[in-house]
């Protein structure tokens, strides 16, 4: 059994199980409840009888106990009470007219405001025994009659709920323990299987496009050198840019080896330690600060002199420095470039913005997939390796981050994320 399959058996199993769990106690409560409103019928239809029995008037001892001879129940005690709650009768003891007040009992109250009442289980203090007590209120009588049945070995099993069914219930979830169990299997093996299938595309289209990335520059390089070695007789001019442009594309192959080894080493180990990432930050505006000159752009910061987090510096660093780059290489002559940065809670809010062309709605969703391009050709005349971007989301990602591009009105490209 694979560990997907495992996981969703035991996640559809603990569901199953929690519902039938629920039910069965529901079940059980149910039937309980039912059994002791039948019980509770019972003794109240035998006080009904001895009601109508009864005549108007005094109680007479002797009829009530020539009624219980006549219809007999096993155990029963049998008590009468006037609606003050003084006892008239009572079949179990003698000193009937010596107890207390009983309009404080449970029964008594209830039949005195609803006309019945029972109590599940109460301990008489005048025979020490417990009993299952059902009283009824005669007002035209002024008359209370209440019967009740001992906690013997009979009265707990005539309540307890019938469990005969839980075999019944128990065969029927062990069928379906084994059904879940086949379709979970069957289920992960076929989401298994679509992500190798969705895993080898996706290692096929990255060889792909690492091939397509490299074959690109190294066929240049060896066009420039072929026709540097055929044709010594070469103008000088046009020799030293045919070299100048083989150096190019030897440093677009460098920077293409260095952000595959960065993504490589990110998806192995992030070092952690205690980082004032404002420094890095800093550390990469003085970097390209020569770039914004050359290309007449200008930056813009709001950002503490103090932003603590515990991360992996060198990571942060390509964090950073891709994204002013990417600003830097697509935004244009003449744009600007803002970074900001605010604590939110525990956490800190990153934001690189530029007024540049932007990109088109429909790209926002794949700029941080790696080698996409929004304009191929222009991005590769960029200098662009198309792996910036994924270098980005990745380091966001290990730093327990998410990030997010917008477009900018009227126009431009913003990047938002959240590190902690």
């Amino acid at each position: 059994m694979t560990q997907l399959s495992r996981h969703l058996f035991l996640s559809i199993i603990s569901l199953f199980l929690l519902f039938a769990g629920a039910f069965l106690l529901y079940q059980n409560r149910r039937e309980k409840a039912f059994k002791t409103t039948l019980l509770n019928q019972r003794l109240q239809d035998y006080n009904a009888a001895l009601g109508d029995f009864l005549h108007s008037g005094a109680v007479e001892e002797s009829a009530v106990q020539g009624y219980l001879l006549s219809h007999p129940v096993a155990s029963l005690r049998l008590t009468l009470l006037d609606s003050h709650g003084f006892v008239l009768f009572d079949n179990q003891t003698q000193e009937y007219p010596n107890l207390s007040d009983h309009r404080s009992r449970k029964e008594i109250r209830e039949a005195m405001d609803k006309g019945s009442g029972y109590c599940i289980e109460r301990r008489s203090v005048t025979v020490d025994k417990e009993y299952f007590y059902s009283a009824t209120y005669f007002p035209e009588k002024d008359l209370i009659i209440r019967s009740a049945l001992p906690y013997d070995d009979r009265l707990p099993l005539l309540l307890k709920a019938d469990y005969s069914f839980l075999w019944f219930a128990a065969i029927l979830m062990a069928a379906l323990v084994l059904v879940l169990y086949a379709f979970s299997k069957k289920v992960a093996g076929n989401v298994s299987r679509k992500q190798d299938l969705e895993s080898l595309e996706l290692q096929k289209q990255l060889t792909q496009n690492i091939s397509h990335e490299l074959k690109t520059p190294l066929s240049g390089i060896r066009a420039y050198l072929e026709t540097l070695h055929l044709h010594p007789e070469m103008p000088e001019e046009t020799r030293s840019q045919f070299i100048e442009h083989s150096c190019a594309l030897a440093r677009r192959l460098a920077d293409l080896t260095e952000d595959l080894n960065t993504l490589d080493a990110a998806e192995r180990v992030v070092l952690r330690e205690e980082l004032n990432v404002a420094d890095i930050l800093l550390q990469v505006l003085q970097d390209t600060e020569e770039d914004f000159r050359e290309r007449q752009m200008s930056l813009e910061t709001n950002f503490p002199e103090s932003i603590p987090l515990t991360g992996d510096r060198k990571l942060l660093y390509s964090l950073f420095r891709n994204l002013v780059d990417n600003s830097l290489r697509y935004a244009g002559e003449g744009s600007t470039v803002s970074v900001r940065a605010r604590k939110e809670g525990k956490n800190w809010l990153f934001s690189f913005s530029d007024n540049g062309p932007g990109v088109p709605e429909e790209s926002l969703p794949h700029l941080y997939e790696r080698f996409f391009r929004t304009d191929k050709g222009r991005s590769r005349e960029l200098g662009g390796t198309g792996l910036g971007l994924s270098i980005v989301r990745e380091a966001v990602r290990l730093h327990g981050g998410d990030i997010q591009a917008h477009a900018v009105s009227p126009h431009g490209l913003q990047h938002s994320f959240m590190l902690s």
